[in-house]
Protein backbone atom coordinates (compact mmCIF):
# COMPACT_ATOMS: atom_id res chain seq x y z
CA UNK A 1 0.00 0.00 0.00
CA UNK A 2 2.66 2.35 0.53
CA UNK A 3 3.97 1.61 -2.88
CA UNK A 4 0.86 2.72 -3.92
CA UNK A 5 0.69 6.09 -1.59
CA UNK A 6 4.05 6.37 -2.70
CA UNK A 7 2.96 6.60 -6.91
CA UNK A 8 0.25 8.94 -6.04
CA UNK A 9 2.22 11.44 -4.54
CA UNK A 10 4.94 11.62 -7.33
CA UNK A 11 2.38 11.83 -9.84
CA UNK A 12 0.84 14.44 -7.68
CA UNK A 13 4.41 16.13 -7.99
CA UNK A 14 4.80 15.94 -11.64
CA UNK A 15 1.29 17.67 -11.57
CA UNK A 16 2.65 20.64 -9.68
CA UNK A 17 5.85 20.88 -11.62
CA UNK A 18 3.90 20.46 -15.19
CA UNK A 19 1.86 23.56 -13.71
CA UNK A 20 3.94 25.38 -11.83
CA UNK A 21 3.27 28.87 -13.37
CA UNK A 22 -0.11 28.72 -12.34
CA UNK A 23 0.55 27.23 -8.38
CA UNK A 24 3.56 29.32 -7.40
CA UNK A 25 5.30 32.39 -7.97
CA UNK A 26 8.83 30.36 -9.10
CA UNK A 27 9.89 27.46 -11.22
CA UNK A 28 12.66 26.61 -8.23
CA UNK A 29 9.99 26.52 -6.14
CA UNK A 30 11.57 23.22 -3.98
CA UNK A 31 9.11 20.69 -2.47
CA UNK A 32 9.48 19.40 1.15
CA UNK A 33 9.36 15.80 1.32
CA UNK A 34 8.65 14.29 5.12
CA UNK A 35 12.07 14.90 6.46
CA UNK A 36 12.39 18.41 5.94
CA UNK A 37 9.05 18.80 6.67
CA UNK A 38 9.92 17.65 10.52
CA UNK A 39 13.32 19.71 10.29
CA UNK A 40 11.31 22.57 9.60
CA UNK A 41 9.08 22.14 11.90
CA UNK A 42 11.90 21.16 14.35
CA UNK A 43 13.91 24.25 13.55
CA UNK A 44 10.41 26.07 14.08
CA UNK A 45 9.58 24.80 17.17
CA UNK A 46 13.32 25.09 18.77
CA UNK A 47 13.05 29.16 17.69
CA UNK A 48 10.18 29.67 19.45
CA UNK A 49 11.33 27.74 22.53
CA UNK A 50 14.95 30.03 22.62
CA UNK A 51 12.38 33.18 22.35
CA UNK A 52 10.14 31.52 25.46
CA UNK A 53 12.61 30.06 27.41
CA UNK A 54 15.98 30.86 26.35
CA UNK A 55 17.17 27.33 25.05
CA UNK A 56 16.94 26.25 21.81
CA UNK A 57 16.19 22.70 21.19
CA UNK A 58 12.96 20.91 21.77
CA UNK A 59 12.07 17.80 22.98
CA UNK A 60 11.61 14.72 20.54
CA UNK A 61 7.97 14.12 22.26
CA UNK A 62 6.93 17.75 22.04
CA UNK A 63 8.11 17.39 18.39
CA UNK A 64 6.04 14.27 17.19
CA UNK A 65 3.14 15.60 19.25
CA UNK A 66 2.85 18.86 17.15
CA UNK A 67 3.51 17.04 13.66
CA UNK A 68 0.70 14.33 14.17
CA UNK A 69 -0.90 17.76 15.38
CA UNK A 70 0.14 19.97 12.28
CA UNK A 71 -0.54 17.22 9.71
CA UNK A 72 -4.10 16.45 10.75
CA UNK A 73 -4.50 20.42 10.64
CA UNK A 74 -3.50 21.35 7.64
CA UNK A 75 -4.78 18.31 6.00
CA UNK A 76 -8.27 19.74 7.79
CA UNK A 77 -8.29 16.14 10.00
CA UNK A 78 -10.48 15.79 13.19
CA UNK A 79 -8.41 17.23 15.82
CA UNK A 80 -10.79 16.89 18.72
CA UNK A 81 -9.19 14.68 20.84
CA UNK A 82 -5.67 15.43 19.93
CA UNK A 83 -3.49 17.12 22.44
CA UNK A 84 -1.74 20.34 21.20
CA UNK A 85 1.49 21.77 22.74
CA UNK A 86 2.05 25.84 24.30
CA UNK A 87 2.33 27.86 21.65
CA UNK A 88 0.87 26.16 18.77
CA UNK A 89 -0.10 28.98 16.62
CA UNK A 90 3.03 30.98 16.69
CA UNK A 91 5.31 27.68 16.31
CA UNK A 92 2.67 27.13 13.13
CA UNK A 93 3.36 30.82 11.43
CA UNK A 94 7.11 30.19 12.49
CA UNK A 95 7.16 27.26 10.24
CA UNK A 96 4.58 28.52 7.18
CA UNK A 97 7.52 31.78 7.70
CA UNK A 98 10.13 29.65 7.25
CA UNK A 99 8.99 27.51 4.54
CA UNK A 100 7.70 30.80 2.15
CA UNK A 101 11.07 32.41 3.02
CA UNK A 102 13.30 29.70 2.27
CA UNK A 103 11.07 29.22 -1.43
CA UNK A 104 9.67 25.62 -0.28
CA UNK A 105 6.22 24.12 0.29
CA UNK A 106 5.57 21.06 1.62
CA UNK A 107 3.64 18.09 0.23
CA UNK A 108 0.53 19.33 2.17
CA UNK A 109 0.56 22.71 0.64
CA UNK A 110 1.12 21.25 -2.90
CA UNK A 111 -1.53 18.53 -2.22
CA UNK A 112 -4.16 21.19 -1.75
CA UNK A 113 -2.91 23.62 -4.75
CA UNK A 114 -3.14 20.67 -7.14
CA UNK A 115 -6.32 19.58 -5.49
CA UNK A 116 -7.41 23.43 -6.75
CA UNK A 117 -6.09 22.85 -10.05
CA UNK A 118 -7.82 19.08 -10.52
CA UNK A 119 -11.12 20.09 -9.00
CA UNK A 120 -12.83 20.40 -12.13
CA UNK A 121 -10.93 17.57 -13.79
CA UNK A 122 -12.02 13.48 -13.96
CA UNK A 123 -8.92 12.73 -12.00
CA UNK A 124 -9.30 14.66 -9.18
CA UNK A 125 -8.36 13.04 -5.27
CA UNK A 126 -6.19 10.19 -6.77
CA UNK A 127 -4.56 10.27 -3.05
CA UNK A 128 -7.45 11.48 -0.12
CA UNK A 129 -6.25 13.48 2.79
CA UNK A 130 -6.18 10.50 5.00
CA UNK A 131 -3.44 8.21 2.55
CA UNK A 132 -1.35 11.57 2.59
CA UNK A 133 -1.35 11.95 6.77
CA UNK A 134 -0.01 8.01 6.29
CA UNK A 135 2.15 8.57 3.80
CA UNK A 136 3.82 11.47 5.89
CA UNK A 137 3.66 9.74 8.84
CA UNK A 138 5.36 6.88 7.40
CA UNK A 139 2.07 4.42 7.60
CA UNK A 140 2.56 1.39 5.27
CA UNK A 141 -0.88 0.09 6.19
CA UNK A 142 -4.06 1.12 7.06
CA UNK A 143 -6.11 0.24 9.74
CA UNK A 144 -8.83 -1.69 8.16
CA UNK A 145 -5.55 -3.26 6.13
CA UNK A 146 -4.44 -4.84 9.84
CA UNK A 147 -5.00 -8.59 9.34
CA UNK A 148 -3.08 -8.75 6.25
CA UNK A 149 0.06 -7.53 8.71
CA UNK A 150 3.08 -9.62 7.58
CA UNK A 151 6.37 -8.60 9.20
CA UNK A 152 9.15 -8.69 6.62
CA UNK A 153 12.50 -10.90 8.01
CA UNK A 154 15.10 -9.18 8.37
CA UNK A 155 18.75 -9.40 6.45
CA UNK A 156 20.02 -8.32 9.42
CA UNK A 157 19.18 -11.07 11.26
CA UNK A 158 21.54 -13.67 9.06
CA UNK A 159 24.05 -10.45 9.64
CA UNK A 160 23.66 -11.00 13.25
CA UNK A 161 23.73 -14.89 13.59
CA UNK A 162 26.73 -14.50 11.03
CA UNK A 163 28.69 -12.44 13.29
CA UNK A 164 28.12 -14.35 16.42
CA UNK A 165 29.53 -17.94 14.44
CA UNK A 166 32.31 -15.70 13.94
CA UNK A 167 32.84 -14.15 17.43
CA UNK A 168 32.17 -18.13 18.65
CA UNK A 169 35.22 -19.13 16.23
CA UNK A 170 37.17 -16.68 16.89
CA UNK A 171 36.73 -17.44 20.83
CA UNK A 172 37.36 -20.84 20.27
CA UNK A 173 40.72 -20.30 18.05
CA UNK A 174 42.20 -17.77 20.55
CA UNK A 175 41.29 -20.58 23.57
CA UNK A 176 42.79 -23.57 21.94
CA UNK A 177 45.59 -21.45 20.15
CA UNK A 178 48.85 -22.68 22.67
CA UNK A 179 50.44 -20.06 24.47
CA UNK A 180 54.00 -19.01 23.31
CA UNK A 181 57.11 -17.98 25.34
CA UNK A 182 59.79 -16.50 23.81
CA UNK A 183 62.94 -17.53 26.52
CA UNK A 184 65.21 -14.65 25.38
CA UNK A 185 62.22 -11.66 26.42
CA UNK A 186 62.18 -14.02 29.44
CA UNK A 187 65.92 -14.21 30.17
CA UNK A 188 66.14 -10.14 29.61
CA UNK A 189 63.74 -9.09 31.97
CA UNK A 190 64.95 -11.52 34.62
CA UNK A 191 68.10 -9.58 34.31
Amino acid sequence: MAVLYQKSVLDMIKEFRRNWHTLCNSERTTVCGADSMLLALQLSMAEKNKQHSGEFSVSLSDLLLTWKYLLHEKLNLPVENMEMIDHYEDIRKTYDDFLKNSNMLDLIDVYQKCRILTSNCEKNDKISPSQLRDFLSGRQYAVDDEANLCVPTSPTSKHNQDNEKISHTSEQFINETPKRTYPEVNAREKN
